[in-house]
């Protein structure tokens, strides 16, 4: 699979970031893969049908959507960036830059992605699509969305880079590192876990200044281990140009914008390639006695995915205790 930062166009991007309220965390410990799943589609469908309106563009814009869940100590904070082109294809496959400098207005935005969040959560439980909590019902659920409707969202909308490409590798590393990197701990002692975070925005306007947070060990588990996401979830998904199966709508965006296309056929980097590219002697691929190049015939399976179950535990048996002489 190519690397996202070949597939990027070359053009100016905008970072949009939407928040989910945290009224609504209860309902997302229960429910992750299916709210991941509504907030990207809420966000998806909000910029994709904005910027479709010749008011603002009138073109087929490419998103870049990742999930992060967490907030710098490790409390639960479900918020998705997107990263927008500043334009897009229109009708005759010419590109079409974004009108608005500021590609669309912020309160236009959040209106139109918290109506469609709650319209896609309300369905969702009354179709029984949601594990409701323990101590809630459905429609305590179904009132909390309501009375959400009238209240502002966290939703921002950044001005315009350059390229995307900073914005990209940004995501991809905060994906990569986790929740915290192990640059932030600063010690394990007497059932505490102290770590280094950044203090928030609103009580430090550079946002340089940064604060230590003990926790207990327990707590701090406990926070680490809420942000890992259910198996098979994804928390980063491509639409519009950058959606998977739009390699020859990508290809003319590329053309119309007078860049030569990634070559998006291309499979998976071979051995012998990886080593040219590394700088290493090809031939290290190469089996020492005969020459020719190794061949995998079957990959080992991990320990975790082994398809046969653990041996089970020995039972105390009589035979096997010793008597004394």
């Amino acid at each position: 699979m190519l690397r996202w930062d070949t597939r990027l166009l070359p053009c100016p991007h905008h970072h949009v970031v939407f928040t989910i309220p945290h009224e609504l965390l209860d309902l997302w410990r229960y429910n992750k893969k299916t709210l991941a799943s509504i907030l990207f589609a809420a966000a998806s469908q909000t910029l994709r049908e904005l910027l479709a309106d010749p008011k603002y563009c009138g073109a087929r814009v490419g998103l870049l959507a990742a999930l992060h869940t967490w907030s710098q100590t490790l409390a639960a904070h479900v918020h998705l960036h997107v990263l927008v082109t500043a334009g897009g294809l229109d009708s005759s496959n010419h590109w079409k830059p974004a009108i608005k400098n500021c590609l669309l207005p912020r309160k236009v935005v959040m209106i139109v992605f918290r109506g469609k969040f709650r319209e896609f959560t309300m369905r969702a439980i009354q179709q029984g699509k949601l594990e409701i909590p323990p101590t809630t019902t459905a429609s305590y659920w179904i009132g909390q969305l309501n009375r959400l409707g009238r209240v502002p969202w966290n939703v921002k909308v950044f001005d315009r880079y350059k390229h995307g490409q900073g914005v990209a590798r940004y995501l991809a590393r905060y994906l990569r590192g986790g929740p915290i990197g192990s640059h932030r701990l600063i010690s394990c002692t007497e059932g505490k876990v102290r770590f280094r975070y950044r203090v928030s925005a609103k009580a430090n306007a550079d946002r340089t200044r940064q604060g230590v947070m003990p926790l207990d060990t327990t707590e701090f588990l406990h926070r680490f281990l809420e942000h890992m996401p259910p198996r098979r979830m994804q928390t980063v998904r491509g639409y519009g140009l950058y959606a998977g199966n739009q390699h020859s709508h990508l290809a003319e965006a590329f053309t119309a914008l007078g860049s030569t296309p990634p070559d998006l056929s291309s499979g998976p980097v071979g051995m012998t390639e990886l080593l040219e590219q590394l700088g290493l002697d090809p031939s290290l691929n190469c089996c020492p006695i005969c020459g020719k190049q190794l061949i995998i015939e079957r990959e080992s399976r991990p320990y975790w995915r082994s398809a046969r179950s653990p041996p089970p535990l020995l039972q105390p048996s009589s035979t096997l205790v010793g008597t004394p002489a």
